[in-house]
């Protein structure tokens, strides 16, 4: 349970820190609240319903030593304030970890650089198949403080480096991290920082799945069992991959075959590590085969996720704005192209510190022509080689494509980079790629 004994200070006013405020409110827990903005869009609603709670600007907040900090995702550790206020012995802690140890019912825990959206999106669909009651929550866009008391079998949590990274111990009673990929070196000293935070998910967990492809030691303590799943063919029953027979590929449990790969509503091949991993973690949360494998063949996958826009004169158009990091514009590449040289690939926006060095020697096959735009075009154009040009936005973009395309082409857009220097996020700048192609189109 949550130490009711520390007052309580939010740091962060979006759509975390004010369910945390409901929460510690529902509670009679007394709390008050700082954000860096000294009018957050949320503010309103904070006075509305809290109007005897207390709100200060971040930067005006001194921390006391026997104040209990509660950081939403988007506010850095590093940040001075808080520096400070760890340096003052003050207690730091997130939403994810008062979750955890309020809750009174199973919850999966998933992570991972690339595709954790999408496993648990595809899970809660599972699990509807399967007639379980499941609720989905935390980065996905529901904060877990708010459906903390929902009458459900289990939760499933989409977790973030930003959340994990002020965890003690998560104790989920399932954990997985999905894959590990360079991200967020804006926020992070190293790539190691990254991942250790990426890996605290696994820390006190019942049971864990792994990724068979990741060649890092995971620190799952000794005796907890472990499920994997991996683009090859399982060793052990419990284990789920891929099996090649008759020159058809199979998604399959151990040696029993589950369902053919052409039948999957998801395409390309990170998919189908997305699908594996979503099969394992199902399993082990009691889901049926046959629910799961009908919600595999229905599940067309989300919005800004390799999502098929249209095709114009021959030419295919891929919104993959999701792609925050060069590794997830890799995994779509390889996983959209079905001949040598069909990709136009679209690149750029913030690249957080990320490296792009190598990228085209990666691509080389799948990628005819590249178009790089926004505020790290010219660090990403020095570093890959081949055919591109250089544009300012993504409208520019869209409008030089028109003379550059021919049928048969599948034009991808999957940056690589965060969306903040032009777009407020990853959905604003794939809605405005929607919009672009339309114009053109008409």
């Amino acid at each position: 349970m949550i130490d009711q004994r520390k007052p309580k200070v939010i740091v962060g006013l979006g759509s975390t820190g004010l369910a945390c405020a409901h929460y510690f409110a529902h509670h009679g827990i007394p709390f008050s609240v700082v954000d860096a903005n000294p009018k957050p869009p949320l503010l309103k609603e904070l006075q509305r319903d809290f109007p005897l709670v207390e709100f200060q600007s971040l930067d005006d907040k001194v921390f006391q030593p026997a104040e209990e900090i509660v950081l939403s995702p988007g506010v850095p550790l590093k940040s001075v304030a808080i520096q400070e206020a760890i340096s003052n012995d003050a207690h730091i802690t997130g939403d994810i970890e008062i979750f955890s140890k309020a809750v009174t019912k199973p919850f999966v825990a998933i992570t991972g650089s690339n595709g954790k959206t999408t496993v648990t999106s595809l899970l809660g669909d599972m699990a509807e198949k399967c007639h379980k009651a499941v609720q989905l929550a935390g980065n996905i866009g529901i904060p877990s403080l708010s459906v903390i008391d929902a009458e459900v079998d289990c939760f499933v949590l989409e977790i973030s480096s930003y959340q994990l990274e002020v965890i003690e111990k998560l104790a989920a009673d399932l954990a997985v991290v999905l894959n590990l990929t360079p991200d967020h070196l804006d926020r992070y000293a190293t790539v190691q920082d990254y991942y250790n935070a990426k890996l605290k998910i696994y820390t006190g967990c019942s049971r864990a799945v792994i990724n068979r492809d990741m060649d890092c030691n995971l620190n799952i303590q000794k005796g907890v069992p472990v499920v994997s799943f991996g683009l090859d063919e399982p060793k052990n029953d419990a284990d789920i991959g891929y099996k090649h027979s008759d020159g058809k590929t199979y998604l399959v449990r151990g040696q029993q075959i589950l369902l053919d790969v052409d039948r999957f509503g998801l395409r390309g091949r990170h998919n189908r590590q997305n699908v594996a991993a979503a099969v394992a973690i199902g399993f082990e949360i009691g889901l049926n085969s046959a629910g799961m494998i009908d919600a595999i063949q229905s599940f067309k996958g989300l919005a800004h996720r390799c999502e098929l826009v249209g095709s114009y004169d021959g030419v295919s158009y891929i919104n993959d704005s999701k792609s925050t990091n060069p590794a997830s514009s890799i995994a779509a590449v390889t996983g959209m192209s079905d001949a040598a040289g069909d990709i136009v690939l679209i690149l750029g926006g913030d690249a957080k510190g990320a490296d792009f060095s190598g990228f085209d020697l990666v691509c080389e096959e799948q990628v005819r022509l590249y178009f790089i735009y926004g505020k790290d075009s010219q660090m990403i154009s020095d570093s890959i080689g081949g055919d591109k040009f250089i544009c300012k936005t993504l409208a520019e973009v869209v409008n030089k494509l028109r003379g550059s395309v021919r049928s048969g082409d599948k034009v991808l857009l999957s940056p690589g980079c965060a969306s903040l220097d032009q777009f407020k996020n990853y959905e604003e700048r794939g809605t405005e790629f929607k919009r672009l192609l339309e114009k053109v189109a008409q």
